[in-house]
């Protein structure tokens, strides 16, 4: 009777170990299941983050080389403007190409000034100097990739801003308004390009020419359309050139007194208002899309929640 009791002791002491060893193995292959799901977890959330990362260094590389486009634009014109004997100020962190001020515009006029034909020198050089830069940067029929700097980079927009100085426009020593034509289905482009006579007086159909600015927004503005108007004249092909939307990228804008240059020392009030009679270029690249960076953004910030 005792030796079968060892015996059965002994048994019921293996079957527990077996008990055990089932349960540790199974304990051990759920941590394996667990572990294989977290690792495939992390290796997908790194794969998202690398992806996401590499959009973002492609979208910093783009604003990378559309800013370095940009400087290449603005310093190839003013080296062309320079070979022709033209002197212009290059502000690079803002874009901008400054005309030189005393050869354009007089105090409250917005035609183009004759004296000495310097301001038709200045533009018609100015719009040679397009026609050689921007072949490279623009699309449309007269784009060009041979020769060009190694760039996928392309212009938006070049506006060409009209300036005036801080004192209230004055039409008694303004000069005499030219005669413009209504607007019509043409669009913006035609409007400022086109150049017809005015209509014939009829007793039915007088003469309607506009007044002059009602202030300086008015007047740089004029300044502005008279600057593109000459340069269309001197060189139409201007016109073809196209951002990546397939819009012109020559535009107008006016500013007023709004944006006055910084003043230099013992400068007179004459001298400073005169520089402020100005015409700038500014230039603008096309850039990734604000709604690819956002979305990115959200997606980097998504997965640093999960983690």
């Amino acid at each position: 009777m005792a030796t079968r009791h060892y015996v059965d002791h002994a048994a019921d002491e293996e079957s527990y170990f077996v008990s055990m060893t089932d349960v540790v193995i199974g304990l051990l292959f759920v941590f394996i299941i667990m572990l294989m799901f977290f690792a495939m977890r992390f290796q997908e959330a790194t794969q998202r983050r690398d992806e996401t990362t590499q959009k973002q260094n492609i979208l910093i590389d783009e604003l990378k080389e559309s800013e370095t486009a940009r400087q290449q634009v603005l310093q190839s014109i003013g080296n062309f403007l320079d070979s022709r004997g033209i002197s212009v100020t290059i502000i690079k962190d803002e874009g901008v190409l400054r005309l030189p001020e005393d050869v354009l515009f007089a105090k409250s006029a917005w035609e183009l000034s004759a004296r000495g034909n310097d301001a038709a020198r200045t533009l018609g050089a100015l719009a040679d100097a397009l026609d050689q830069v921007l072949p490279c940067y623009t699309l449309g029929t007269r784009s060009r990739q041979e020769n060009c700097p190694k760039t996928k980079a392309k212009i938006e927009a070049i506006f060409i801003e009209g300036h005036a100085d801080s004192d209230a426009y004055n039409p008694r020593t303004g000069a005499a308004a030219p005669p413009v034509n209504p607007p019509s289905e043409e669009g913006v482009l035609g409007f400022l390009t086109r150049r017809t006579t005015p209509p014939t007086p009829t007793p039915t159909t007088p003469v309607r020419r506009p007044g002059p600015p009602k202030d300086n927004l008015d007047l740089s503005t004029l300044r502005a359309t008279s600057t593109f108007r000459e340069l269309m004249r001197v060189k139409q092909e201007l016109g073809l050139y196209l951002n990546p939307n397939n819009k012109p990228v020559l535009s107008v804008s006016g500013y007023g007194e709004y944006r006055q240059v910084k003043r230099e020392p013992n400068e007179t009030d004459e001298a400073y208002k005169q520089r402020n009679r100005r015409i700038d270029l500014r230039i603008l690249m096309a850039t990734p899309r604000s709604e690819d960076a956002k979305q990115m953004q959200q997606d980097l910030q998504r997965l640093e929640f999960r983690q």
